[in-house]
C-alpha cells in the first residue's frame, strides 16, 4: 500500500497540525502588528497609518497579549516538534530564547514611544512596571526551564532512551537561564537590567538575534537533503526554496543588526519592523514548505530516539 493510502495515524495528525499551527500562530503575530499599524486608535476606532518601530514594540500596545501569547506558542510547538536530526535539535534550541523575546521588552527610545512612556534619561529605557514585569517572567522562565530539563531527564532515564541532543539542548537551556537570572537579580552586574547583556547591550535583541540566527541553519541543513532516514527527502523545488530562504535569512540578520546598531540613524523609517517582518515570513514558509513535504512522514519526529529493538 503506497505511503498516501495508508491509514494515518495519530501521530502523524499530531504532527501535521503542530507544524500548520506554527504557521498560524506567525500569520497572527503580522496580521496583529499589521492591525496596529493602521489603527490609530481603537477607542473610537480610526484608522491611519502609524507603523511600529518594531514588531516587538507591540509589548506596549493593545495587541500585547497577541504577541507575547504566540511567542510562548511558538516555543511550545518548536519543543513538541522535537527529533532526532540536526536541524530539530536547533529548532529546541530557538524554542529556548522565544520565550525571552516575550518576556523582557524592547527599549523605548523611539520619540513615538516615548512621547506616552517617557525615559528618564536620553537612553533607551522600558517603563517601571516592565522592569518588575520581566524580572517576574525571567523567574518563572528559569524555574520552568528546570522542571523541563529534570522531568525530560527522568523520563529518557525511565524508558531507557539516551538522547545526546536532548542532553546538548538541556545544557544550553540551563545556561541561558542562569545567565538572564544573574542578569536580573545579581547585584553585581543589575544596575542597568534589561541593557546590561555584553556586546549586544538588550537582552531582548540578543534573544531575538540568537533565535533567528540558529533558525538560519536549519533550511541550510535541509537544502542538502533528507536527515533522517524515516523523512520524506525534499524535492529539486523544495531544495532551490530552502536555499533561498537560507540566502535571505543571512542577508536579513545582517541588515538586522545593522538596524540594531545604527537605529537612530534611520529616522523615522521603520528599518527594524521591516527586517522583522522579512525574518518572520521567511520562518512561515520553511515551515509551510516543509510540512506538505514531511506530510506523509510514516515516522514523525519525537522527543525520545526510538527504543532499539531487543530481538
Amino acid at each position: 500500500m503506497a505511503a498516501a493510502d495508508a491509514p494515518v495515524t495519530t501521530g502523524q495528525k499530531t504532527h501535521r497540525y503542530l507544524r500548520l499551527a506554527l504557521v498560524l500562530i506567525v500569520v497572527a503575530l503580522i496580521f496583529a502588528v499589521v492591525l496596529q499599524s493602521i489603527v490609530v486608535s481603537w477607542t473610537p476606532l480610526i484608522f491611519g497609518w502609524n507603523p511600529l518601530p518594531s514588531i516587538s514594540h507591540a509589548f506596549y500596545t493593545p495587541v500585547r497579549d497577541v504577541f507575547v501569547g504566540t511567542l510562548i506558542a511558538a516555543s511550545v510547538a518548536l519543543l513538541a516538534l522535537s527529533g532526532r536530526s540536526r536541524a530539530t535539535t536547533l529548532l529546541d534550541v530557538c524554542a529556548v530564547f522565544a520565550p525571552l523575546i516575550a518576556i523582557v521588552p524592547v527599549g523605548i527610545a523611539d520619540p513615538r514611544a516615548v512621547d506616552r512612556m517617557p525615559c528618564p534619561t536620553a537612553q533607551e529605557c522600558i517603563p517601571v512596571d516592565a522592569v518588575a514585569s520581566a524580572k517576574a517572567g525571567i523567574a518563572v522562565y528559569a524555574v520552568v526551564v528546570v522542571a523541563v530539563v529534570v522531568t525530560m531527564a527522568l523520563i529518557r532515564r525511565r524508558t531507557r532512551t539516551p538522547n545526546r541532543s536532548a542532553t546538548l539542548v538541556s545544557i544550553i537551556a540551563l545556561v541561558t537561564a542562569v545567565v538572564v537570572v544573574a542578569l536580573a537579580f545579581a547585584p553585581a552586574v543589575n544596575e542597568h537590567f534589561p541593557f546590561n547583556f555584553w556586546p549586544v547591550n538588550s537582552i531582548h535583541f540578543a534573544a531575538t538575534l540568537l533565535f533567528f540566527g540558529v533558525f538560519a541553519a536549519v533550511p541550510i541543513l535541509y537544502a542538502g537533503g533528507p536527515l533522517d532516514p524515516d523523512e520524506t527527502p525534499p524535492t529539486p523545488r523544495q531544495r532551490t526554496i530552502y536555499r533561498w530562504i537560507s540566502g535571505l535569512m543571512i542577508a536579513d540578520l545582517v541588515l538586522l543588526v545593522v538596524a540594531l546598531l545604527f537605529r537612530q540613524a534611520f529616522g523615522e523609517t521603520p528599518v527594524v519592523l521591516i527586517g522583522e517582518a522579512v525574518a518572520l515570513i521567511l520562518f512561515a514558509t520553511f515551515w509551510w514548505v516543509q510540512t506538505f513535504q514531511r506530510w506523509d512522514d510514516p515516522n514523525p519526529p519525537s522527543i525520545a530516539a526510538p527504543r532499539p529493538s531487543t530481538a
